[in-house]
């Protein structure tokens, strides 16, 4: 099942090709914000990480996609695979901002980077 924040994605795209959409750039931003329950300053982060001066914006997304998805405690190991930087970046944030964070995300993501051998 797709995430929230890849079926707007996927619509987003769809816009943009058929010349309906404004600044691509601002509607993933926004998108992120709606559906990542952390920091704005963390989100700010994640997006210039991922999609700022990406070749690609939309291929940068879908990894963002997945990191939104593991951040909503709904990330699909099988089929999302984040590279080793990826957990190691994700791992940073966590450390960063436990304070501010929901616990049952921590531990869910925290569980995840120790499966991997990253702790």
């Amino acid at each position: 099942m797709e995430s929230p924040f890849y079926r707007g994605l996927k619509k987003i795209k769809k816009n943009h090709f058929a010349g309906k959409g404004n600044d691509v750039e601002a509607e993933i931003k926004e998108m992120l914000y709606r559906n990542l329950d952390v920091d704005d300053s963390i989100c700010d982060d994640i997006f210039f990480r991922y999609c700022a001066g990406a070749e690609n914006l939309f291929d940068s997304a879908e990894i963002l996609a997945d990191i939104v998805d593991l951040f909503n405690c709904q990330y699909d190991e099988e089929t999302d695979p984040l590279t080793e930087d990826d957990w190691v970046y994700v791992r940073s944030i966590v450390n960063a901002s436990a304070d501010e964070m929901d616990m049952n995300v921590i531990t869910y993501i925290m569980r995840l980077i120790v499966d991997r051998g990253l702790y």
